[in-house]
Order: C-alpha cells, then structure tokens, then sequence
C-alpha cells in the first residue's frame, strides 16, 4: 500500500492516503520512497540468531555438493577456539548422498576436536578428537551422530566470550534488518546468551525486536524465570520443547516406519505424559508461551495430547500454546489442534527445500499429510510464518512465496497444490499471525493508530498477483519503532 505515515514516540500516531508512494514522518525525521510500499514489520517466528551467527562466522558447508567437497572445506579451515566448526551440510542435495566417514575426518584433522553440523542441527558429524573430548567411545560410537547423542559434544564446546557472542549476535540480526525483518522469535535460547542480548538491547544495538524462548529441554527455565525485558527491543517469553527430532536425520518421530528405512519410526524425545508434567511446571511458574518442536505426525499427536491435558487448568486459559514445525499432521489432529486453540508455527521454506526428500522419507500417500497449510487454516488452526534459519534463508519474502507457490526446487509445478494458501493470508502469517503466537498482536502487525511502527518498505506490492513475490532484494527500508535500522 501507498501510506503517510506519522510517528510519536515508536507508536503509529495518524495514517494518511498518499498517491506517489510511501512517507514515514518522526518527530525528526522525514523518510520519503516515491512509487514504494509499505507493509507491516516482517516477523521471523521461528528462527535461530546465535547460530545464524555462526554460520556467518564458522566455516560454511551449504555449497558443498558430494563428500569430497565437505572433506575439502574441512581441509581448509581454521580453528576458533582450540576447535574446528562447521555447519550447513545436507547429503540430501549430494550426488550419491554419502556421508563422509570419521576416518576420512580424522585424517584430515589429526587431533584437532572438529564438529560439523548438518543444515537442521539434529545430526552433526564428529572426529575422535571431538569424541574423546566429550567422553563418548569413538569404537561405539556412530559415524553420524543425531539429536540426544549430540548432548556430550554440546557440553563440552567452548563457550564463546561475550565479545564473540556480541558479534555473532549483530552479524545475524543486521541481516534480518536487511532481509526486512523487524522482529525474529529466537528459539531454544541458551542461558549466558541472555545477558548479551539484554545488554544489546538496551544500549539499542539490537536492529530487530527478539522474543526469546528459553530451552526447555535441560530445564533451564527454572532458574532462569522471566527475565526482565531489554526494553522494547526484548522479550525473554516462552519455553522450548522437543518432542522429536528432524526429518532429515530420520528422527522425526512417526506413527509407521520410515518408508526409506523400515528399522526405524524415528525418536521420541519426550513422551506425552513427559511433556504434560513439564508444560504443567512452565505454566504454574507464569510463563506465557510454550512452543514445542514436533515433526513426525505421532509426535504432533503426543503434543497435542499434552496440550489437552493442561489447557484445562484454570492458570491455562491465556498461555499461548505453540506447535513448531507441525510438518506431518493426521486427519483427525487438525480439529484437536483448533478446538484447543493451539497455533501452528510454521516454515513453508522447509516444504520448497524438502519436498523430494520427504516423497522418500514418508512415500507418496503419507506426504498428504505434509506441510498443511490450507488444511491448518481450513479447520480453524491459526498459523504463523517463519523460516528455521539458518537452516533456510532469513528471507520472509521467500517464505511467502513458498506460501503461495509451493513450488520445490528443481521442479516447474506446485507440489500438493491444494494446501496452497493466497498472497494475504501468506503476507499475514508472517506480520499479524506471527505476532499472535508471541502475544502481541495487540499492538503489531498492522499499520494503523496505536500500533507500533515496525514498518518494512519495499519497491513492490506483495499482494499484486501480477508479480512473483521476489526475494529481499526488493526491501528498500526497514523500521522498528519509528528507527530507520536499514536502507538499501
């Protein structure tokens, strides 16, 4: 839309027509994009900071395209902090799909601790050193290692300085400012990182807006409790749960075997009744969102169980209880999701980037089950956009058109083209929508009076079916607040 714009104090205080293109006035400031649009702040529901940072500042295996070329890049890199890291590596895209194994890394590395983690972060791929180094048996143990095999290594990685989590930390969120994000859930949020955001945010270095779900899993929320916010640029808000691992690694957790590998119907990483007694614990304790990871459709199942069980609670009534992922939904769990009021967090990216992958994974009559978007929305399951980066691009411009497209890679169709959903309800999962799985959407997510003025600008309009959607090429300013924290 074409709009002037005034604000006061970070708050949206009049809208006004405006023929030419977009005006943003301050109380110091005039900001004027002749023939652009502007839109709601973009939300990224579903994101990982830190390790974006990572990725920005380890050693990057998203180009590789066999195990030579993984093995080549490992070669190649350099130890930060007494250890060799790199991430991004997915044997899905390979040629011959063979993962590299710890003799050949051990060969390279010599007694150098090396962790290479695969683009979903449930399976990574460790030298003996590494090993030795976490106190895991290298005879025993496998050369792929998945979701809670990984827990030693976790332990035993140094942690980075202040001074290096600041600068991840501001490498990935000035990306987000330019890929027009005004604001990125941050899940599974470990403790020290916690004060450098707080300190970021209140010394306004933070370019974007964070709502910080803690880790769950390790129960760290316990003593962390609701930290005071950083402002308004954080908010530590809700806890983070596992139920399954990824689909990728086989570690989603299914109803039936995997239809590639009949040995196995994935990992269940916290039962129904498990999540139940810690969902209790979160809620008792006043946090006001619970977001829990679950891929395979019996995981989603055993969530929602959970879920059932303790919105009955008086103390209940208000928290917000969010699915992430919801990859693989059966049938009858679409109307359990809604009649519970449980919102679906979901990354339509991960469809465009695995829907070959899962016709392998689950075969041709469980993949109607996947990525349900129209479905989700057809039986009252409100949904919220988000991309899992850095496992998927940061981009939200990407995201909606995978929304609406649903076109994967290397292919000229839409896969499952009835679970499509149309530009504006794309366009609203990933302002409005996302900001109801966080609480706020009394206040963001519209451009109207009172709202905050979290703006994105962009040289096109998302809503014009006459234009592919395009990527974050096309932002041209990003705005949280009021504040100009990005200009092409």
């Amino acid at each position: 839309m074409f709009a002037e714009i005034h604000v006061e104090r970070g708050r949206i205080r009049a809208v006004l027509p405006c023929l030419t293109g977009t005006i943003i006035r301050t109380e110091t400031d005039t900001f004027s994009y002749p023939g652009c649009h502007v839109h709601p702040g973009l939300v990224d529901n579903h994101a990982h900071i830190v390790l974006l940072g990572e990725q920005l500042t380890f050693t990057s295996l998203h180009g590789v395209n066999h195990a030579g070329e993984l093995l080549a890049a490992i070669s190649s890199a350099k130890p930060i902090d007494g250890w060799l890291r790199a991430t991004g590596w997915n044997e899905e895209y390979w040629s011959d799909r063979r993962i590299p194994s710890r003799a050949e890394l051990d060969v390279l590395t010599g007694n150098v601790p090396l962790l290479a983690v695969r683009i979903d972060s449930h399976a990574a791929l460790a030298n003996t050193a590494a090993l030795l180094c976490a106190g895991i048996d290298p005879a025993t143990a496998p050369d792929v290692l998945i979701d809670e095999d990984l827990e030693p290594l976790w332990a035993c990685l140094p942690t980075p300085s202040p001074e290096t989590l600041r600068s991840m930390i501001e490498r990935a969120t000035s990306a987000c400012a330019q890929h027009g994000l005004t604001e990125v859930h941050d899940m599974n949020v470990a403790e020290p990182w916690l004060e450098v955001f707080r300190a970021m945010a209140e010394s306004g270095r933070l370019p974007v807006r964070v709502q910080s779900f803690v880790g769950g899993q390790t129960r760290q929320w316990q003593h962390i409790g609701q930290l005071p916010a950083g402002g308004e640029l954080l908010r530590v808000c809700g806890v983070k749960l596992f139920a399954d691992g990824a689909l990728g690694s086989r570690g989603a957790l299914l109803s039936a075997p995997y239809e590639d590998d009949t040995s196995t119907i994935g990992r269940c990483l916290l039962s129904s009744e498990e999540m139940t007694e810690m969902i209790t614990e979160i809620v008792h304790a006043g946090w006001p969102c619970v977001a829990i990871h679950a891929i395979g459709d019996e995981a989603v199942h055993n969530v929602i169980d959970a879920y059932e069980a303790v919105r009955m609670l008086p103390e209940a009534a208000d928290v917000i209880f969010r699915l992430e992922h919801a990859q693989i939904v059966r049938d009858e769990d679409l109307q359990r999701m809604a009649r519970s009021g449980i919102v679906a967090c979901v990354q339509p990216s991960h469809c465009i980037s695995d829907a070959s992958m899962a016709e392998r994974r689950l075969g041709l009559e469980r993949c109607r089950w996947s990525y349900r978007w129209r479905s989700l929305l057809d039986a009252g399951v409100h949904i919220g956009g988000g991309s899992d980066f850095p496992i998927e691009s940061p981009d939200p411009l990407a995201g909606m058109a995978a929304f609406a497209d649903r076109i994967p890679r290397g292919h000229t169709a839409a896969w499952q083209p009835h679970e499509r959903i149309s530009r504006s309800e794309a366009l609203e999962a990933f302002t409005y929508g996302a900001h109801v799985t966080s609480g706020m959407e009394y206040r963001r997510g519209r451009i109207e009076v009172g709202y905050d003025a979290d703006l994105t600008v962009l040289d096109s309009d998302l809503l014009d079916e006459s234009r592919a959607i395009g990527s974050s090429e096309h932002v041209v300013a990003t705005f949280v607040a009021g504040i100009r924290r990005y200009e092409r």
